[in-house]
């Protein structure tokens, strides 16, 4: 079972990631901000470690599922965001998308519940980060493209970027690590059959979704890029692909 003092442990994981956040983001664009970011990113990744004893699990080894809600705009950017980050920390999820429209009401995600955890907590810091960059870009009146294809656009890029950073920074510590290798695969297969078994019980399909709107290239590169730099991406979330939508 999981004890106060890990629950105080968590408490205070999770303060010093938002004050090396808030540092880097006084700092974007810097070098000095992208050292804060990857530190952030690290400390969750190595608290993820650090919190498990494989030879004796605990309630954090449970496989649970949640339902995040999407409000405001870009609800399907903000599920592809998480959908991102979900995936680097070994679990997997669905999107439920409203009938006839492009718009996304939930997802829903899979996975252990140390993973799941931090997949949120890293959500609710990043995806506020994604919806307020994505603001200060727009199409100049010479382009053929819209302010909005350019922001769904550079969200896109922004969370694939995301995704990829925080894989690589699990699995840079799980390389000195060599006994979590295995395990994190198992934890992901674990994730797998509890979706599974959850749309069974629910009779539900999944299906792949394609997306027949407007891309912008260069909007795109810059997320990339915005992904890259302190701002966004070494020091907050990480995941594995879930079920695409």
């Amino acid at each position: 079972m999981q004890t106060g003092d890990t629950t105080n442990s968590t408490i205070k994981i999770k303060g010093k990631v938002q004050k090396l956040l808030n540092q880097a983001a006084d700092r974007q664009g810097t070098a000095e901000g992208e050292i804060y970011y990857r530190k952030a990113f690290e400390l969750m990744a190595s608290h993820g470690f650090d919190e498990r004893d494989l030879a004796a699990p605990d309630e954090g080894d449970d496989v649970v599922h949640k339902v995040f809600e999407f409000a405001g705009a870009y609800t399907e950017m903000q599920s592809t965001l998480l959908l991102a980050m979900s995936s680097s920390l070994h679990c997997t999820g669905f999107a439920q998308r409203v009938h006839r429209s492009t718009r996304i009401s939930s997802a829903t995600v899979f996975g252990l519940r140390r993973h799941l955890d931090r997949v949120e907590m890293l959500f609710t810091l990043l995806n506020p980060v994604m919806i307020a960059q994505a603001r200060g870009v727009s199409a100049e009146a010479w382009e053929d493209v819209s302010t909005v294809v350019k922001r769904r656009s550079f969200m896109s890029g922004f969370a694939r970027q995301i995704g990829a950073r925080l894989s690589e920074a699990e699995h840079r510590v799980a390389d000195d690590r060599d006994e979590y290798a295995l395990v994190l695969v198992d934890d992901v297969e674990k994730a797998q059959q509890a979706q599974e078994e959850y749309a069974a019980m629910r009779g539900l399909l999944f299906s792949h979704y394609h997306s027949q709107r407007s891309f912008d290239g260069v909007a795109y590169g810059q997320g990339v890029e915005a992904g890259s730099r302190s701002d966004l991406g070494q020091t907050r979330v990480w995941a594995r692909r879930a079920l695409p939508f």
